[in-house]
């Protein structure tokens, strides 16, 4: 442990998390010309949708996301309505498709009714089709879906949604208060309870945040206990992201309250070994799956693969983000929403699809983002796999990395045998140093652009 804690302060630095590279830090001005006419050159397979719902009744203090304090019906409405403009636009412009996997973020998507659901999804039918299998999945406030006795979890259910993800983050009422994310265990249970009852098919997820306020490593074992109790099918460990620079909100959060950068790294190992003795495969640096789960399958067999949604077995060369501040991967680049409200309705009404900046990836960019998402996927890179796809030595075009890589392998982070890159048990521990390795835009800079990598 304690040479395991000696990596820990030497590698505990801002670091992306790679949900796309190259990270949004890196993308400038574009507008809704280049979206379509990129939107233009898809092929014709499945389509990814990702619709951002940013309301909020409530802020939690930890919470780094696009969020909107919003008690008033009328706005949820509007934006309703805003969502099926934007529907409409871009089936317009790239003609009827199917859907692979559909995903529902905030915000609190839940904040909207059933009957916002069922407008949305009878537009989505005009223009696009969900192929079987598909998965249809939205992240859940059990506060918001607590009171009605799971009558809004049921209508979820009946207007197609197969996975749900709740948020729970953590179960001690002392840490809750803290963060103002006021949320019973009882109530987190039932909510549980009445899911797995309604059967969503493709399963249900737990979302919890290690680093959080007053968390210790005898809380924070409670609260993994809790969710394992409960059994959910797959489990998401993030670390609180504390960017202050960018949210202010979070300064409310007393710098003594939280737990010290060691102390933070044994939250997360302690959870993780309950989640292993209980049965459950890592994923990636923050993700857990039980045995069988499809995605532990597909980390099995190479199929895993990684979008802004998180760990997927349905990559698609399109994902579309709907809403404002939504992001979407076309492959050749990426295109994010308007993050202003108002500037993301008058762009609707002026039949403009709501484009706010992005990046269009060059041919560097794609080599380095196949090799770290499949070093966060998979663990492990074939070399001749890499030569085959680009006809490029790996040791030779990524000579000038090969400093920081022997690094990594004399640190039993990295092993190199027979044509392959594998990270060590430890070395899963630190993913994103070792992936950062590979990282063309990243620097040493001072300037507070990430949160830390632990």
């Amino acid at each position: 442990m304690d040479d395991l804690l000696a990596d820990l302060r030497s590698l505990n630095q801002p670091l992306p998390r790679y949900t796309s590279y190259p990270t949004a830090a890196e993308w400038r001005h574009v507008n809704d010309v280049t979206y379509e006419e990129h939107l233009s050159r898809i092929g014709r397979g499945p389509v990814s949708l990702y619709f951002h719902v940013p309301f909020c009744e409530t802020m939690c203090l930890y919470c780094g996301c696009s969020v909107i304090l919003n008690r008033k019906r009328e706005n949820e409405e509007r934006y309703v309505q805003a969502l099926q403009k934007e529907i409409a636009l871009i089936g317009s412009k790239i003609g009827w498709r199917p859907i692979n996997q559909l995903h529902f973020g905030g915000g609190t998507p839940t904040k909207l009714l059933t009957e916002d659901f069922e407008a949305l999804f009878s537009t989505l039918s005009s223009f696009f089709t969900f192929q079987e299998g598909a998965e249809i999945a939205i992240e859940v406030d059990p506060r918001t879906v607590f009171t009605d006795g799971g009558e809004k979890l049921r209508g979820l259910k009946r207007v197609g949604f197969n996975r749900i993800s709740f948020g729970v983050q953590d179960t001690d009422p002392e840490v809750q208060e803290a963060v103002r994310r006021r949320q019973t265990l009882e109530m987190t249970a039932k909510t549980f309870q009445w899911a797995r009852e309604i059967d969503f098919e493709e399963g249900i997820n737990v979302d919890l945040i290690y680093g959080l306020p007053f968390q210790t490593e005898e809380r924070f074992r409670k609260t993994a206990e809790d969710i394992v109790a409960l059994g959910p099918d797959r489990i998401a460990l993030f670390s609180y992201a504390k960017i202050p620079w960018l949210k202010a909100h979070q300064k409310a959060i007393k710098e003594e309250t939280l737990p010290s950068t060691e102390e933070k790294f044994r939250l997360y190992l302690a959870a993780r070994e309950i989640f292993l003795e209980a049965g459950y495969v890592t994923l990636g640096m923050d993700h857990f799956a039980k045995k069988g789960d499809s995605l532990a399958l597909g980390l099995e067999n190479g199929t895993l693969g990684r979008n802004f949604q998180g760990y997927t077995l349905k990559p698609s060369s399109t994902l579309l983000g709907l809403g404002v501040t939504a992001i979407g991967d076309l492959t050749s680049g990426y295109f994010q929403n308007e993050k202003d409200l108002p500037t993301y309705y008058r762009a609707l009404e002026q039949n403009r699809l709501p484009t706010h900046r992005g990046l269009i990836l060059t041919p560097e960019d794609h080599i380095r983002r196949y090799v770290i998402h499949t070093l966060m996927c998979r663990f492990q890179l074939d070399k001749e796999l890499f030569f085959e796809k680009f006809n490029l030595h790996f040791d030779t075009h990524f000579a000038k990395e090969r400093v920081a890589l022997e690094q990594h392998i004399q640190r039993n982070l990295v092993q190199e045998s027979e044509g392959y890159l594998t990270l060590t048990p430890r070395g899963r521990l630190f993913v994103r140093n070792v992936v950062s390795t590979f990282d063309a835009y990243h620097s040493a800079s001072t300037l507070p652009r990430f949160s830390q990598s632990v």
